[in-house]
């Protein structure tokens, strides 16, 4: 089964219109390749009634759980970059798990250097995800094209993911 986890920033009406967005095109997209999936998206957890600990666990828990993940880090939220340090140090702990970042910064493209530019994107971020071999999108639509190349050539086993 694939289970994915959904991480952005989730503070403005915006970002959260995106996050949710973005799980609609993943199911539809699941749905039509016949996928058995679940989605954790962190905005539909109801965050009024924990604590940041309980916020903390239960995005932990969900993290643990899930083989696929998608994150926006144009912005560097840093709770989304705690979670992305998080899935590194899986994936480094040879988990089975595929990691689709995007940085949807339209300055990249325009930019000779695109991700080692001067425009502020944290290098150790970038070194991070370019030392573990991990491809960095410009836009979500490339990396929901790039995970559904990856389902329909069995570049990812998806069904054999060692869980915590």
């Amino acid at each position: 089964m694939i289970k994915i986890y959904n991480a952005g920033p989730l503070f403005t009406e915006a970002e959260i219109y995106q996050r949710r967005l973005e799980a609609d095109l993943i199911k539809e997209l699941l749905e039509k390749l016949n996928q058995e999936y679940s989605i954790f998206n962190p905005i539909d957890v109801p965050k009024s009634d924990i604590s940041s600990v309980g916020i903390f666990d239960v995005d932990y828990d969900a993290i643990k759980l899930s083989n696929t993940f998608f994150f926006d880090l144009a912005n560097m939220d840093t709770g989304t970059l705690v979670e992305l340090g998080i899935v590194i140090e899986r994936l480094q702990a040879n988990k089975s798990i595929k990691i689709y970042p995007v940085i949807s910064d339209f300055r990249v493209s325009n930019e000779s250097n695109g991700f080692e530019s001067s425009i502020g994107f944290n290098s150790f971020v970038i070194g991070a995800l370019k030392s573990n071999e991990i491809n960095i999108y410009l836009s979500f639509k490339d990396a929901l094209e790039q995970f559904k190349k990856d389902i329909l050539l069995n570049k990812h086993d998806f069904c054999k993911v060692e869980f915590e």
